[in-house]
């Protein structure tokens, strides 16, 4: 089916159903978004406002798997978009605002209770679609990373998917590179240069391993190379060590434990 078939209707139907009261409907609602926006997206083109709006506002941790699919359809109309920052730009700023506290484990309730349970996924889904939102346009979140750097790079280290995890690694590298003084205000620069250590090392544990949850430390035991088809960003990262180390400066560099 086309959009021209089914004019205005559809994209404000499914606008209808991604604001449904019932939680169960808006699951199902976020997650043919995302289905739409990678397979078909000129039937969602009309209404993106809405439906981006209508899921930046779900990003809440209270209603976990609301929250998951309204993040993974963000990301998938983050790759859709390209570098069109157009249709995001009315709502970057909430999106990186609501972002930031799934990074940084400090979510709270709608009586702004802190959220205690960690959610299974929401950091992962969290990092991956900060990198996509970076990655059509780093400026969205590069002047805030400092906020949540470290929480960026725990999620990146347990992305299990490839494909998401190379969009993440790349929106990363763009939002550091855009924001390079991020690093000094985000915490002890040993602690730093250790996170993003610990990130890039993920690349070297199997997808598998790291959907059930195993510690990096066993990329010791059972190391797998960078995958080739990435060389691009295999070398982005490589300089951004590189450039990393040069910054830091030795002494800094041999305090990463």
């Amino acid at each position: 089916a086309g959009s021209a078939r089914f004019g205005p209707t559809f994209p404000n139907l499914l606008g209808q159903i991604v604001a449904h009261d019932i939680p169960s409907v808006r699951i199902s609602a976020f997650a043919v978004l995302g289905d739409l926006a990678r397979q078909a997206p000129t039937l969602i083109e009309a209404g993106l406002p809405t439906l981006i709006s209508e899921a930046v506002s779900s990003i809440d941790p209270t209603h976990p798997a609301v929250c998951n699919n309204s993040l993974w359809a963000l990301g998938e109309i983050c790759v859709r978009c390209g570098e069109n920052a157009g249709p995001l730009n009315p709502n970057a700023a909430d999106l990186l605002q609501n972002l930031i506290p799934l990074l940084m484990g400090n979510s709270v309730d709608i009586d702004g209770n802190p959220i205690d349970t960690p959610v299974p996924g929401i950091v992962e889904n969290a990092a991956i679609t900060m990198g996509r939102l970076a990655r059509v346009n780093p400026s969205f979140v590069a002047p805030e990373l400092s906020r949540f750097l470290l929480g960026w790079c725990d999620g990146l280290s347990k992305i299990s998917n490839p494909i998401e995890r190379r969009d993440a690694f790349n929106g990363f590298v763009l939002a550091l590179r855009a924001n390079p003084h991020s690093i000094q205000g985000a915490g002890p620069l040993s602690q730093i240069i250790g996170s993003i250590l610990f990130a890039v090392v993920s690349w070297h544990v199997a997808p598998d391993d790291l959907l059930k949850g195993a510690s990096l430390f066993m990329v010791y035991h059972d190391f797998q190379p960078f995958p080739s088809e990435f060389g691009e960003l295999k070398a982005s990262l490589t300089q951004l060590l590189s450039d990393l180390k040069a910054s830091a400066g030795q002494e800094s560099w041999n305090e990463v434990e």
